[in-house]
């Protein structure tokens, strides 16, 4: 953590200069940030409103964090005016008053509360509260309503280099949910949360926890504008274990009240095809379409847009043709027919409509849709699945354990017990590989890759096993030759 003793190293990191036992770093004629070290006094523009004067001084080493905070801010853009320090609330007859460690304004509306942490025990302690009950952060939020975003932020100096980290919660209602509300009022909206503990609930069930990054500090976000960034390929992670995708995907199920768990399973699995196309197709710095992008999608665009990826993926992968009409269609048909060739348009509208009523089916149905209403329903469970796996990654150059490892409690939780349907566990598929004479099988196809066939491929995992065996007997960092060799 920051502390008395390395804060002369992250000034120098910050690009303060030092005049004795001063140090100052001039953002223009009115905005200085200076570090007194024989009066041990941080210093901070005269037009940024400070409450509490024990933010000023070395006391506490997370007045270094909120002091390298409000730097960042200055550096970002924002005006010293617009920041105040340990702005302080009455939390209710049963607990003290509460002071926010920052807020930010933005034409007098509170744009942000930041709360700062040293780095390491106490931020990930502080972010175990948020989760658990919302912390002092919620409570800020139940005194004013109109803040926009709540933050929890720390920093550090780790090998020469800062670093920080900052999880961010959105404080506004989702303008889908909203018009879902309208049909549905068991939907819990923050505009509707009376109290600290309601807000906390519906961030967690309606909201699903969620916590955005980058928001504040990012590269690509600009000061006073704050959005979520769509995801870039470059931003998927690994799936982690204490991430807990098991249970947060059962407690989508249970609060959208699915109770047909072999049926969600198929959705997934046409939702893991749209995310495996997608990103195969994308490089690095491009955005990714599997994606909910909050403030920009409606439920129609990204059911159509997955509806796309899946059409693509089940031609690129199982060679299924999928019937699909792209937004387009309307303005394309009656763009080629003219005149009195018209009457073409009126016939392959009747074969379109056919095929709507006969031939399609909805894919991304968690419930049953057959109104606007239900489609408004099944439309909030898409989002939550869709924001559940969205930042993972999930085509890697090799297998990836965990991955395979989700895949099977997912398929237990879908399929187990019903219909009478078992599949072998993965160590034992891995045990019978394990005991085939496959080097030997190797070298007698003249070093060609062997054909696999599971004529009962249930789970698969005979065949994802097949694939690591061989290529562990033939290594190659490139597994084009899974495709004619491996068959179910």
């Amino acid at each position: 953590m920051i502390t008395a003793q390395t804060l002369p190293d992250l000034l120098v990191l910050l690009n303060f200069n030092q005049h004795g036992n001063i140090w100052t770093k001039t953002f223009n004629e009115t905005t200085l940030l200076q570090v007194d070290f024989d009066n041990k006094t941080l210093i901070y523009p005269k037009n940024l409103k400070i409450n509490e004067k024990q933010t000023c001084n070395f006391s506490s080493n997370e007045n270094f964090v909120v002091f390298e905070c409000v730097h960042r801010l200055l550096e970002k853009g924002y005006q010293a005016c617009d920041i105040e320090l340990e702005k302080r609330w009455s939390l209710g007859h049963s607990q003290k008053s509460g002071r926010a460690d920052i807020c930010v304004y933005h034409n007098d509306d509170l744009l942000m509360i930041i709360e700062c942490k040293t780095y390491g025990t106490e931020y990930n302690k502080a972010l175990k509260i948020l989760k658990d009950d919302g912390g002092q952060l919620f409570s800020y939020w139940q005194q004013d309503r109109s803040v926009k975003w709540l933050g929890l932020y720390a920093s550090d100096i780790i090998d020469d280099e800062l670093i920080y980290k900052n999880d961010i919660i959105k404080c506004s209602d989702d303008e889908n949910l909203k018009l879902l509300f309208q049909t549905d009022e068991s939907i819990g909206l923050y505009n509707n949360a009376h109290n600290k503990q309601k807000l906390h609930e519906i961030w967690q069930e309606t909201y699903l926890g969620q916590l955005h990054q980058e928001l504040f500090f990012g590269d690509e976000t600009n000061a006073y504008h704050i959005g979520i960034k769509p995801l870039r390929k470059k931003d998927l992670q690994d799936f982690n274990p204490d991430d807990k995708i098991i249970n947060q995907f059962e407690e989508i199920l249970r609060h959208n009240a699915v109770s047909d768990k072999e049926n969600a399973f198929n959705r997934l699995i046409a939702l893991f095809i749209c995310k495996l196309v997608d990103e195969i197709q994308k490089d690095e710095n491009s955005e990714v379409e599997f994606q909910y992008k909050v403030g920009q999608d409606t439920f129609e665009t990204l059911q159509d847009r997955l509806q796309r990826l899946y059409t693509e993926g089940m031609d690129r992968f199982m060679k299924e043709e999928i019937f699909y009409i792209p937004n387009e269609y309307a303005q394309d048909i009656f763009s080629r027919y003219q005149g009195g060739d018209r009457i073409h348009a009126i016939d392959e509208l009747k074969h379109t409509i056919r095929k709507l009523k006969f031939y399609t089916n909805n894919d991304f149905s968690f419930k049953d849709v057959h109104n606007e209403a239900l489609f408004l329903q099944n439309g909030k469970i898409l989002v939550e699945m869709v924001q559940l796996f969205e930042k993972y990654r999930i085509v890697y150059p090799s297998k990836h354990q965990f991955l395979g490892d989700l895949f099977e409690q997912l398929l237990n939780k879908g399929f187990k017990q019903n219909e009478g349907q078992f599949f072998t566990p993965s160590p034992i598929t891995r045990f019978i590989w394990d005991s085939l004479p496959l080097q030997n099988i190797i070298n007698k196809s003249d070093d060609k890759y062997p054909k696999v066939i599971d004529y009962a491929c249930g789970s698969g995992h005979f065949l994802t096993e097949a694939i690591e065996a061989i290529n562990n007997a033939k290594p190659n960092s490139n597994n084009d030759w899974v495709r004619d060799s491996i068959l179910a």
